[in-house]
């Protein structure tokens, strides 16, 4: 009878410590429940987050009132009236009338960077601004890889505001992406620019893929319309923006601005497709004993090859240049046109009747703006034009509609034959001169920028 005494003594302090135990777990529960509850009322929900993210991204986020949000079927947040701006700026660069984010569940865990969906409501995005903001963010060293949205992304009346222009009622649908995955991707708004209202719609499939510390797009196919100022085209090829940054594109312009026909050619405008091809580098050297200078002056080379127009229906243009940023821009440009265009000044009878490609160089030194006096050499045949301009002076005398029979340039005119009221002179050598302007330099030597 002890033994069995003492055996039940044990058994009934534990009986008796269950309720202490349960009534713990109980009071704990309810206080964690309390805890939770405050902590996702949504106005300090919404505080918590801004002020994580804010100072993640060494931003201020705002809001215009406090955010709602789902739990299920997974994460998904909502916040009125998003602002971003630069601590210290007098205003945010970013506004949205709506922000929704949805993330999944292994996002929250830390297990991925995956994004279920974004969508923007009336965003408006000041470009110039936010590149400020870039530009103070640390580099990383991270290899690169795009963020996959498996239900994609949406905007909605977007704004997007330029230095001189600005894209109005944007509308942007991505149903998905996904590194190494095919995408499609529609967008169409407004180009305002000089109070110029330009429609446009765009399409482009490609397969975006991350690599090294850049982005790669493979395959892209694009299919561009407008009303306005831009061309409607349609275009093939790929894309690289990594330690090397290159674009090969292809295709046919199906509709030309009419002020790029008239400025160019009149033919432009004419019923056809206009082909043309662009294929640009950065001349990015590897580390051979050959490039091993260019490596260490550490110069940003830039390769271009352009071609527009076909010269059986209009004058096909042919552009190869190269330009190299260091303390000043040092560029130089080869072209080829196959004929004189005709919405250009007319060419003498003698010239216009050869049937030779017009052939030009161009170099310039100076301030990134181009406000330099660019030097060229132009050869037709027998007859050479050297001299130099600056591009504010054309521009000005195109706007103008060629209101004086010559240009604004400093040139130099040799040609063997030329015909003036009925008479024929040989060796002919004209100049052209402006007395406030050095005198003319040739377009394989740099042309020095004038001395502030």
């Amino acid at each position: 009878m002890r033994a069995r005494g003492i055996e039940a003594q044990p058994t009934t302090r534990r009986r008796r410590r269950w309720p202490r135990v349960l009534g713990a777990i109980a009071a704990l529960s309810i206080v964690g429940i309390i805890v939770v509850l405050h902590y996702l009322q949504p106005a300090r929900l919404t505080a918590l987050i801004l002020a994580r993210a804010g100072s993640a991204l060494h931003l201020q986020l705002r809001t215009t009132g406090p955010g709602s949000y789902a739990l299920r079927p997974e994460p998904r947040l909502v916040l009125p009236g998003l602002s971003a701006k630069i601590p210290g700026a007098n205003a945010p660069f970013f506004r949205s009338g709506q922000v929704e984010l949805a993330l999944p569940w292994s996002t929250l865990r830390g297990r991925s960077a995956d994004i279920s969906s974004i969508v923007l409501k009336s965003p408006d995005l000041d470009l110039p601004a936010m590149q400020t903001w870039l530009a103070t963010m640390p580099t990383s060293n991270a290899p690169f890889k795009f963020p996959r949205l498996t239900g994609g992304l949406q905007i909605s009346d977007g704004t997007l505001r330029g230095t001189h222009w600005r894209i109005e009622h944007a509308d942007v649908a991505l149903p998905a992406l996904a590194d190494g995955k095919p995408m499609t991707l529609d967008a169409s708004g407004n180009l305002v620019r000089d109070a110029i209202v330009s429609r446009f719609a765009l399409t482009m499939a490609a397969t975006p893929a991350g690599v090294g510390q850049g982005l790669r797009i493979d395959g892209a196919h694009i299919a561009f319309t407008s009303d306005g100022e831009l061309p409607s085209l349609t275009a093939n090829g790929s894309l690289l923006a990594a330690d090397h940054f290159a674009v090969d594109f292809a295709g046919a312009i199906q509709r030309m601005p009419s002020n790029w026909a008239a400025a160019i050619d009149t033919s432009f405008a004419k019923p056809g497709d206009t082909p043309f091809s662009i294929v640009l580098d950065d001349g990015a050297p590897t580390p051979t004993a050959t490039n091993a200078i260019q490596i260490a002056t550490a110069q940003q080379t830039l390769r271009l090859k352009l071609t527009l127009g076909d010269s059986k229906r209009q004058p096909a243009l042919t552009l190869k240049g190269e330009a190299s940023n260091g303390v000043v821009l040092e560029a130089t440009l080869h072209g080829q046109l196959s004929r004189w265009p005709d919405a250009w000044p007319g060419l003498s009878p003698i010239l216009a009747s050869n049937a030779a490609p017009i052939e030009f160089d161009a170099n310039y030194q100076g301030s990134f703006f181009l406000s330099a006096p660019i030097a060229f050499d132009v050869k037709h045949a027998d007859t050479s034009l050297q001299g130099r301009f600056r591009i504010a002076d054309v521009r000005a005398w195109i706007q103008r509609k060629f209101d004086t029979p010559l240009p604004p340039i400093e040139a130099t005119l040799s040609t063997p034959q030329i015909d003036v009221g009925g008479m024929q002179l040989h060796g002919v050598r004209m100049d052209i001169r402006d007395d406030a302007v050095a005198p003319v330099q040739s377009a394989t030597t740099p042309a020095t920028p004038p001395k502030s």
